[in-house]
């Protein structure tokens, strides 16, 4: 049997599209599959080009602005070490981090130029997410039997990551899928039961990403090409701006909404913000290093900011870790990097773009309220969605990723 024969971008997609559902099994199982889907880009691209070819595009890709950036952005990250108080685990995050970018970058450069292949159109696709999200809500509702007939922890709460998967893929299936377009209802089914699936987990993140998804995906598509600048000047205010906006984020939300939210999960974020904010400026230019954060509460035990909410780990916003971690330096390169992305973003065909600008948003509103900012699943979850996108775009577009303008 022709094994190279079946190596085709597909079977990455099929991958990407299997991620939700072996999450409710194992919540930390999205990086194993980003490393088993880059190995399989990179043998598609070699059996397609060749050995030669693909250096050549690795090299290619490793000399463009945003990979530089990301380079300079590592090296950072590990001088930091040298000044954290936590340095085993901010050693350890920065290598996770540096490889997971390295594989995304070694996926950008395989999928450069690997053979245009016609996308998967199977009505199995969409099926799958819907069939996902049934599978996550039984399993809340019925008390996770399949976890445990597997041997996995019964927590509900150990699924919410599921969850959140099934929620970034939703504009993919969406406006990506010509099926859950011409089969009447499959979108409506496809909004109803991930919603469901999302609001009977244990994940406020999950609820906040859906209803932000889904209430922009419709703005998206009547700013069109506008939509990146709206969408790029929001992510960089909040980012630039959280410190600032932290002590009155609460007062932002209106009070009869306010009132439903479980302080547990929501006004208690805000509170943990505003204990990391006020810290910031004792280390301004640099920060406190990689993965501080993680002991904040033992290297200002002597102060007066509440110890309760500085010893959850981390601030559960990516902008505050950032600007916590590493100062006004870190908080410029990723700066950088934000508008690089959202530049390239200008090259996304005009039929995806607000699919892709909701995905977008879904992503930053997860990382600005919810997991630590170098934890490896979410990285390579991320990297999952985001290959799966320009698969669909090397597909539509049968040229070569827009690699060199990023």
């Amino acid at each position: 049997m022709n094994v190279s024969r079946h190596l085709t971008l597909n079977g990455i997609v099929v991958t990407v599209f299997a991620t939700p559902f072996l999450m409710i099994l194992s919540r930390n199982i999205a990086t194993p599959i980003f490393v088993f889907a880059s190995v399989l880009l990179l043998l598609c691209a070699a059996k397609d080009r060749g050995l030669k070819v693909l250096f050549h595009s690795v090299l290619t890709t490793a000399r463009t602005p945003a990979a530089v950036l990301c380079f300079v952005l590592i090296a950072f990250m590990a001088l930091s070490v040298g000044w954290t108080t936590s340095p085993e685990r901010g050693f350890e995050s920065t290598v996770h981090l540096a490889g997971t970018l390295a594989l995304f970058g070694l996926c950008v450069a395989g999928l450069a130029v690997c053979a245009r292949a016609e996308p998967v159109r199977s009505i199995l696709l969409p099926l799958a997410i819907i069939a996902t999200a049934v599978f996550l809500a039984a399993e809340v509702v019925l008390g996770t039997p399949v976890r445990a007939l597997v041997g996995a922890s019964p927590e509900v709460f150990r699924m919410n990551r599921a969850a959140v998967a099934l929620v970034l893929m939703l504009p993919f299936v969406l406006c990506a899928l010509p099926q859950a377009r011409k089969v009447v209802g499959l979108r409506l089914v496809a909004v109803i039961i991930v919603g469901l699936a999302a609001f009977l987990s244990d994940s406020e993140t999950a609820k906040l990403a859906f209803l932000v998804s889904l209430t922009l995906l419709p703005v998206f598509g009547l700013l069109k090409e506008k939509g990146i600048w709206f969408l790029g000047l929001l992510t960089l205010g909040t980012f630039i701006l959280m410190p600032v906006i932290a002590p009155y984020a609460m007062s932002l939300i209106p009070d009869v909404l306010a009132s439903w939210l479980p302080y547990g999960s929501v006004g208690i974020r805000a509170d943990i913000w505003v204990a990391y904010s006020s810290l910031i400026e004792n280390r301004l230019l640099f920060g406190h290093g990689m993965d501080a954060s993680y002991v904040a509460a033992i290297d200002y035990k002597t102060t007066d900011v509440p110890q309760q909410f500085l010893a959850w780990g981390h601030p559960h916003n990516f902008a505050i870790q950032v600007w916590y971690e590493f100062g006004l330096t870190g908080v410029a390169l990723f700066a950088a990097l934000l508008l690089l992305f959202f530049r390239a973003l200008r090259f996304v065909p005009a039929g995806l773009l607000p699919a892709v600008l909701s995905t977008v948003a879904a992503v930053w509103t997860v990382a600005m309220v919810s997991h630590g900012a170098w934890q490896a699943w979410w990285w390579c979850l991320v990297g999952l969605v985001s290959v799966l996108w320009l698969i669909e775009l090397r597909c539509r577009r049968g040229v070569e990723a827009p690699h060199s303008d990023t």
